[in-house]
């Protein structure tokens, strides 16, 4: 293998795209990067969060073309490895491409009050008796996670049929045939086949709540139950070929046949990226928001408070499974206070800190987004307990921080209270906002683990989906080396 040979990866996250050059030894040579732009609206209180799809795709090809010259032209590419962002959703024309609507974000909350009106519906509780039972009878996990099935907004699920029921367009093209739905993963194949690929990769599908694990296929009883249009449903492909590229772009948009090696979504590239790759082994990226992910096997975990089962990564039409609690907002938090004055600079927080005496009875309660694992609750909020007269700002950052790691650390006990195994000693920490030297002591003080942050962090995820991408192309990168 040439040594000028260079692997593209593109990391598309929530504020930013990303695109980093490798080489086949993994190591990064160059980056460029630009900001993700999310259109934020009040609907009836109800926030709204999209994104425009043809600037997201003009954005991934801009940066895509850069890379190829920076390589030195087309034949230095290696291939391509994509990590995306999950539960973004787009609809689309399958004739024109043209999108129906914007990119509907994760963060979207569009969904919630009728998440809400089926919790408690008469359909959902049955569903969870009848789990409770065959669980009791069986002990079988499928019937365990049946018990405690809620819908939550995250899910693609109900944010894609509100938004199907209020789009007349999108319903005519429906009826006729036309109608192509997905997450970023399938409308990217789609744009860079012209069409041709309607696919969706396992990882990206198995957080979207259409997707069962327990059958490696997608949910299609539970997508019965609540009128799912199952035509819409993509082709589920594997996240990694050895020695074969997932697709290969049409030469109409980059000039030559650049080769699509891996496609992954972007917490379960961090966790590759990372070397957490057995069973116990643990990952937790501080970004927009924070991801706690926990490698389980060969076998999904269901939870009892609000862990999700999904998918790291599958090769062979063979899973590699992982526990996942997260926290919706963490670099959101740092952005507001600076907005807002608390802070000059976001670098500053962690001496602000550290030179700062905690005050015992100031508390911070991190739920822009609502509060994720374990508790699931869309109508929680933010707020500050505990401020006085002589409150400072720098008491208030710290509380912000501290409020950061505690998340963590709830999300850690519950990982240590369902999984059956040992948890491992050493946990790897990445993402911009584990920069913050207070955050990850506190973190580690919590824990009672030793954190290693790993070295440029914040590329994690592209080199997650960089190393898949070398494992398409070589037999140099065997998968089973990572092992």
């Amino acid at each position: 293998m040439a040594s000028d040979a260079r692997i593209i990866a593109v990391d598309i996250g929530t504020s930013k795209i990303r695109v980093c050059l490798f080489d086949t030894q993994m190591k990064l040579h160059w980056f460029e990067e630009k900001n993700v732009e999310i259109i934020y609206e009040l609907d009836n209180d109800i926030l709204i969060a999209e994104m425009e799809p043809d600037l997201l795709y003009y954005q991934f090809k801009e940066l895509v073309e850069q890379a190829i010259q920076q390589a030195g032209g087309p034949s230095f590419i290696l291939s391509c490895g994509i990590c995306t962002q999950r539960n973004t959703f787009c609809s689309w024309n399958k004739s024109t491409l043209e999108p129906c609507h914007r990119l509907v974000v994760w963060k979207d909350m569009r969904a919630k009050n009728v998440c809400k009106e089926w919790n408690h519906s008469l359909t959902v509780k049955g569903l969870n008796t009848a789990g409770k039972f065959a669980h009791f009878i069986t002990r079988s996990e499928r019937f365990k996670a049946a018990r405690m099935f809620q819908f939550l907004n995250t899910m693609v699920t109900q944010r894609f049929l509100v938004t199907l029921e209020k789009d007349l367009t999108m319903k005519s093209l429906l009826d006729k045939g036309m109608l192509a739905f997905g997450c970023i993963d399938t409308w990217l194949m789609s744009k860079l086949s012209n069409g041709k690929l309607y696919l969706s990769e396992t990882s990206c599908a198995s957080s979207t709540g259409l997707y069962d694990p327990f059958l490696n296929d997608w949910g299609h009883t539970i997508l019965r139950l609540i009128k799912f249009p199952g035509s819409l449903l993509p082709e589920l492909i594997d996240t990694v070929t050895e020695g074969k590229p997932l697709m290969t772009v049409d030469e109409n948009i980059f000039g030559f046949p650049l080769k699509i090696g891996a496609l992954i979504a972007d917490q379960q590239s961090a966790l590759f990226g990372a070397g957490c790759l057995t069973q116990g082994s643990m990952k937790i990226s501080l970004g927009t928001g924070t991801f706690v992910d926990l490698v389980t096997g060969s076998l999904p975990h269901a939870s009892m408070h609000g862990l999700y089962p999904l998918v790291g990564w599958r090769t062979n039409n063979i899973p590699l499974f992982i526990a996942e609690g997260k926290s919706d907002d963490t670099a959101t938090l740092l952005n507001w206070a600076l907005s807002i004055g608390l802070c000059n600079d976001i670098s500053e927080t962690s001496m602000i800190a550290q030179l700062t005496t905690a005050e015992p009875n100031l508390h911070f309660v991190p739920a822009f987004g609502g509060i994720q694992t374990p508790l699931n609750d869309d109508n929680a909020c933010s707020a500050f307990l505990g401020i006085r007269p002589e409150t400072s700002k720098e008491q208030m950052i710290r509380a912000i921080l501290e409020a950061i790691a505690f998340r963590v650390y709830q999300i850690w006990q519950t990982l240590e209270d369902e999984v059956s195994f040992e948890v491992g000693n050493t946990v790897r920490i990445c993402g911009g906002v584990a920069q913050n030297d207070f955050v990850c002591q506190t973190i580690a003080t919590l824990i009672n683990r030793p954190v290693e942050r790993l070295v440029d962090g914040q590329f994690t995820s592209a080199k997650g989906a960089a190393l898949l991408a070398g494992v398409s192309s070589a037999t140099e990168l065997p998968l089973d080396k990572f092992n």
